[in-house]
């Protein structure tokens, strides 16, 4: 067995984590203890319940570990909603044409359960993880054979337990003009490949939330025009969407109001759709003393809550709970740190939940 020192461990992302600890046995290091709240103040989701409103984050079942109760702990107590960070995804659900593995979804969606907590179920459709056999399908009704296959095994597998799904994961391209990604999907079958996941994905499980989801649509720009045109012309074939999110990550340096956030998320509302900050980080950047870096980072977080009650979004998700598993960990992008104590974004969330008037 190859040798992985804990402190090694330690420092691995989520995904890393998942692999090491299921292939080899290993078990996460342990960290100090969520440090509990004064007396009297309520948690994220104590401030989101009662407003009603997701909040949560992306957790990979490799680190949710009898050893490491802390990190569960603190996921359970301000947590109302997680995502699993791989454990949805192409090819740990089904790595082999038709062969499904749901061990570690189901882990997750029981951890959720115990903690009555709800899933957002990601991603049915996405470019990245993908098993080889897809990558070698040439014939356009063996790809939409098998995209069918796995949506509509995917969703029924889960159907009534997930009540919310991104059903296909950036398909638009950050190039010039913001043309549609090219993928194995655009190759083989076009970009009606949107479309059908869509339609059997509500034919699977009619009672799910759909969301299209996308990074750097944030704010006004060429993306997240393509992006509402992408699903403005969805919605006018009758596609079965129901929302659009915004993944948002971002850095101390991002700006809600010089962006036009709020904008942009109105327009879609405007459109009928839902629309969720689903996989919000904020990196540290530039030069600054870190004492700086923390209240940028702050702001940037109270911000982005700001804009989504403003326009009263459903979901206020971040891609993780402490900077210790991220996969921009050494960037610091979430509420708390290595030793899971809170920063000063976690507090500028609970301030900006406290005080916006439901």
């Amino acid at each position: 067995m190859p040798h992985v020192s804990r402190l090694n461990v330690k420092k691995l992302t989520f995904s890393a984590v998942l692999i090491i600890s299921w292939t080899l046995g290993l078990t996460t290091s342990s960290a100090q203890a969520v440090p509990p709240l004064p007396k009297g103040e309520m948690t994220l989701r104590e401030l989101a319940d009662a407003r009603g409103l997701l909040i949560g984050g992306a957790v990979a079942a490799g680190v949710l570990d009898p050893d490491e109760p802390d990190l569960a702990n603190g996921v359970a107590r301000e947590y109302n909603v997680i995502v699993t960070e791989n454990a949805m995804k192409w090819v740990p659900l089904n790595n082999a044409s038709g062969q499904f593995n749901f061990t570690l979804a189901e882990f997750m969606m029981n951890f959720a359960a115990k903690n009555k907590q709800k899933m957002r179920g990601h991603t049915l459709v996405w470019h990245e993880q993908l098993p080889r056999y897809m990558g070698a399908i040439t014939d356009r009704a063996e790809m939409m054979a098998e995209l069918k296959d796995h949506v509509q095994t995917v969703v029924k597998q889960f159907k009534g337990r997930i009540p919310i799904w991104d059903v296909v994961n950036e398909a638009v391209s950050d190039l010039p003009g913001s043309p549609m990604r090219e993928t194995v999907f655009t190759k083989v079958i076009g970009p009606e490949f949107i479309e059908m996941a869509f339609r059997w994905a509500h034919e699977a499980d009619p009672d799910a939330k759909l969301f299209y989801n996308d990074y750097n649509t944030d704010g006004i720009n060429g993306k997240s025009d393509a992006v509402y045109e992408l699903v403005k012309g969805l919605l006018a074939k009758g596609v079965p969407i129901h929302g659009v999110g915004f993944q948002a990550h971002v850095d101390i340096n991002f700006s809600v109001e010089g962006s036009r956030m709020r904008e942009n998320l109105e327009r879609f509302k405007k459109l009928g759709l839902d629309v969720q900050l689903t996989e919000v980080d904020v990196i540290f950047r530039g030069d600054a003393p870190k004492a700086e870096k923390l209240e940028r980072q702050a702001k940037v977080y109270a911000d982005l809550m700001t804009a989504c009650l403003a326009v009263k979004c459903s979901a206020f998700v971040m891609w993780g709970f402490t900077d210790l598993y991220s996969w921009r960990s050494t960037a610091y992008p979430l509420l708390f740190d290595d030793d899971y104590k809170p920063k000063p974004a976690y507090f500028a969330l609970r301030d900006v939940l406290i005080k916006t008037p439901k």
